[in-house]
């Protein structure tokens, strides 16, 4: 799973409970503080922490989300940007 975070993108595996009374997976992204891209069976969630961030920036200094984006890239590989998802 791709998770976005204030720090960067990370991939990292991630295992939702799929015990018989289990909460569905968006339910148990949300209660972890992940905010997933779908729905339906999500492969990128985004913290709470980066939103809360984008938000202050956006609201602050009118940044973009792609040029947020591309910051977060940046700092997860300064190196190889082009390779982060």
């Amino acid at each position: 799973m791709v998770i976005v975070d204030k720090s960067g993108v990370h991939h990292l595996e991630v295992q939702c409970c799929d015990c018989p009374n289990a909460m569905s997976p968006d339910i148990q992204m949300f209660r972890h503080g992940f905010f997933p891209a779908s729905f339906n069976r999500p492969k990128t969630v985004f913290t709470f922490r980066v939103l809360d961030d984008f938000l202050l920036d956006n609201l602050e200094c009118s940044t973009s989300a792609m040029n947020y984006y591309s910051k977060l890239w940046r700092m997860t590989s300064s190196m190889f940007p082009h390779l982060v998802p």
